[in-house]
């Protein structure tokens, strides 16, 4: 019960940096909230996927295992993805990847490595903390 708690507080803490907006033109002007992140399908997934995981008794320990696996995964892909599909159009009105990583605020990077240490934590305590 005690690696439940704390892998589905970690997993809920790492959210935190998604209710900050990740992109944009310029501070002010046409931010965007990292809620696309969670709230894009792979984030829905990834979120119900963790859950499933963590608190539902399988038969199969494996299952549980790989059922969280793919959660903490899965919220570091629908970042990603959600990065290589938003796009600002420069100024000529088309797009590059050169432009957009130049305009994402901080805060997405933050998120980033949030959610790839949460993958990390995930194996570490599934390794340390006994159910």
């Amino acid at each position: 019960m005690k690696k439940k708690i704390v892998l589905s507080v970690l997993f809920i803490v790492s959210l935190i940096p998604m209710l900050f907006n990740q992109y944009g033109g310029a501070k002010g002007v046409q931010e965007i909230s990292g809620l696309i992140n969670l709230l894009n399908p792979i984030g829905i997934i990834s979120f119900i996927l963790f859950f499933i995981g963590i608190w539902l008794p399988f038969k199969n320990k494996r299952i549980n295992k790989i059922l969280g696996v793919l959660g903490a995964l899965g919220m570091v892909l629908s970042e990603i993805y959600k990065f290589l599909t938003w796009y600002i159009p420069n100024y000529e009105g088309s797009t590059s990847l050169q432009y957009s990583l130049n305009n994402v605020f901080p805060e997405f990077y933050i998120g980033l490595i949030v959610s790839v240490c949460m993958v990390i934590a995930y194996f570490i305590i599934d390794i340390k903390i006994k159910e």
